[in-house]
């Protein structure tokens, strides 16, 4: 370029008549190597633009990293509501209870000898009491008692219509519970609400639950 520069700056002399002639014979090789590079240039840029827009098209959609998936069942997964293998708390008879559809399933896992239960099942009686009209089912499963303590313990507190003994299937469905817990479904027989070590103050939870789930 520093030629076609000195040869125009040439050309306003009349000491330079051939100049016009010189120019274009130094011109075209300055021309290409112009062209050339900006071709150069112009591919460059392409392969950064292609570049950017590949960028912004995988902004937001690759998915976030999913949290540490639970190795236990009943944790943020849809599980349909186990069977309820029990036995009938004067006979020993073997008795299989499933949720009913279109009713909210309640399940208590107490026992005679367990303090807290002793101490919240006056608590649940009033809960059970409150929403007995409200399309839901409560029973109360004794795990790990014998038959002559839980039956007194369900005379006791009334509950006797309603309670039955664990078998080692219902333990084993509902993953040996701690004493006393809570299970209940959703009125289309799936899972939906799982309480352990139950305390006094969790009976509201389980009651905002129930009033949820049977106002539809």
């Amino acid at each position: 370029m520093g030629e076609v520069l000195s040869c125009r700056f040439q050309a306003d002399t009349p000491e330079s008549p051939d100049c016009d002639r010189m120019d274009q014979s130094h011109y075209d090789p300055c021309l290409r190597r112009a062209a050339t590079l900006f071709r150069k240039f112009l591919f460059i840029m392409t392969l950064l633009n292609l570049s950017v827009n590949a960028l912004a098209d995988d902004h937001g959609s690759t998915p976030a990293l999913a949290p540490p998936k639970a190795t236990g069942k009943y944790v943020n997964q849809w599980i349909a509501f186990p069977g309820i293998a029990v036995k009938d708390l004067t006979t020993a008879e073997p008795i299989a209870k499933t949720a009913e559809k279109g009713r909210i399933q309640v399940v208590v896992f107490i026992a005679s000898w367990c303090i807290p239960c002793q101490q919240i099942i006056e608590d649940f009686n009033r809960l059970e009491a409150k929403h007995k009209k409200k399309y839901t089912n409560l029973l109360y499963v004794f795990a790990h008692d014998t038959e002559v303590d839980a039956r007194a313990f369900a005379k006791q507190y009334k509950i006797e219509d309603r309670a039955y003994l664990g078998t080692a299937k219902v333990l084993e469905d509902f993953h040996q519970p701690e004493l006393p817990s809570v299970y209940a479904s959703d009125r289309f027989g799936w899972l939906a609400y799982r309480k352990l070590n139950v305390k006094k103050a969790d009976i509201a939870e389980l009651d905002t639950f129930i009033t949820k789930h049977s106002a539809f």
